[in-house]
């Protein structure tokens, strides 16, 4: 089954890229700890997190389904990424603070990285 997987992955990361816009592409959820070329791979979906230079939304979700693998596509501004960090929503940190950095156009993952490990250690305290 793995073989589907991979190729969605691909297909959706090569999209995303050719986006300007797009400067951070993070895998977030059970999929990173997966092989997405294994063939007994078995996953519900594949989170992605994008980082965008540019956009008026908050948050953006989409669920798109490539070549029959559902995708949970979240886009965040770098604005809306850093107040997210600050407020201490948990889902983001949380996502943010171990995820597999797929690519970047600019050098800001590694800084929002490290911010979302540091609040989200500070989260798990309370």
């Amino acid at each position: 089954m793995g073989k589907k997987e991979q190729k969605a992955f691909d297909f959706v990361v090569n999209k995303l890229k050719s986006d300007e816009n797009n400067i951070s592409i993070m895998l977030v959820g059970s999929a990173k700890y997966k092989d997405l070329s294994d063939e007994n791979l078995s996953i519900n979906d594949i989170d992605l997190f994008v980082i965008r230079k540019n956009q008026i939304s908050d948050q953006i979700r989409e669920f798109p389904n490539y070549f029959g693998v559902e995708f949970d596509i979240n886009y965040f501004s770098i604005e809306s990424a850093n107040r997210y960090i600050e407020r201490g929503e948990k889902f983001f940190v949380k996502a943010i603070s171990k995820p597999v950095l797929v690519f970047e156009r600019e050098e800001i993952s590694e800084d929002i990285i490290e911010k979302c490990k540091i609040m989200y250690e500070k989260i798990n305290k309370k």
